[in-house]
């Protein structure tokens, strides 16, 4: 019985032993960085192992701009976690060295290979991103260009411009303001400013009260005006900056076109994808 226990507990101890040598090893088989430090080497690897696809695989559909494969998410986390240019370059010359590289340098090695990587990826990700971009500029250009078109229509809204415009000369007459053939509109805003002498009643209930009693029709003049209300809404400021933005993308993108080296081999289709895109 005491042999026994003896021989299971030299097996066991047989067995641990080998299992630290085989954790030694696996130890000794993580190789040395040589070029990327150890934070954007794991961040790179991370993103690698959540993607599963061959590195040859992914320069191939960045290369031929392939938007089955190519996701906003993954070209965002690509130019957010590819190496720096300089580091590329160096990853570029180790291609005899590859087995003995991390894999987060090997797929460096791989990428290095992409022309003007970072200008493409920064390109494919405003293709991706561009019919978004227009869906949420949309809905404002119609509401503010349907409402300037009611108010250039709008028989009723004329009048009250034109009775707005002969109160005003009226009240101006003898001064230097008086026969105006026009106002601004920003004078609109200030009818409620300007009061009776009493200050109980305001121009613009003047112009209501006036109306309203003899040109009633005129005050029909908000069911011609049905986009006013949304188009109000929209900050002209937030639209402009949201179209010049898009506008420089898309000249930046056509200079790209422009300079941009000859395909460097038959899956290289960056140009003509491009170019039919935003023609």
């Amino acid at each position: 019985m005491v042999s026994l226990i003896n021989k299971a507990y030299v097996a066991k101890a047989k067995k641990d032993q080998d299992g630290g040598e085989d954790k030694v090893a696996q130890k000794k088989k993580v190789k040395e960085l040589k070029v990327l430090d150890s934070k954007s080497s794991q961040n790179l690897s991370i993103f690698l192992g959540s993607n599963r696809l061959p590195y040859e695989e992914i320069k191939n559909v960045i290369l031929e701009v392939n938007e089955k494969v190519l996701t906003e998410n993954m070209v965002q986390s690509l130019l957010k976690l590819l190496p720096e240019e300089e580091q590329l370059k160096v990853l570029s010359e180790m291609k005899d060295e590859y087995d003995d590289l991390a894999e987060s340098e090997q797929f460096g090695v791989v990428i290095s290979s992409v022309k003007r990587l970072k200008p493409r990826l920064s390109a494919i990700l405003f293709r991706l991103q561009f019919e978004e971009q227009i869906n949420n500029v949309k809905p404002d250009i119609v509401a503010v260009t349907a409402a300037c078109e009611e108010l250039v229509k709008s028989n009723n809204f004329s009048q009250l411009l034109q009775i707005i415009l002969l109160v005003g000369n009226y009240m101006n007459a003898g001064s230097r303001n008086a026969k105006a053939f026009g106002f601004s509109i920003s004078y609109l805003c200030k009818l409620r400013d300007t009061k009776s002498t009493d200050q109980k009643q305001t121009l613009l209930h003047f112009l209501a009260d006036m109306c309203q009693e003899e040109h009633p029709n005129i005050m029909h003049f908000p069911e011609e005006l049905i986009h006013l209300e949304k188009a109000s809404r929209v900050s002209a400021e937030t639209l402009q900056k949201n179209l010049d933005q898009m506008g420089k993308q898309i000249k930046d993108l056509e200079k790209d076109i422009e300079t941009f080296p000859p395909p460097q081999n038959e899956k290289d289709k960056f140009v003509e994808k491009m170019t039919i895109s935003f023609t």
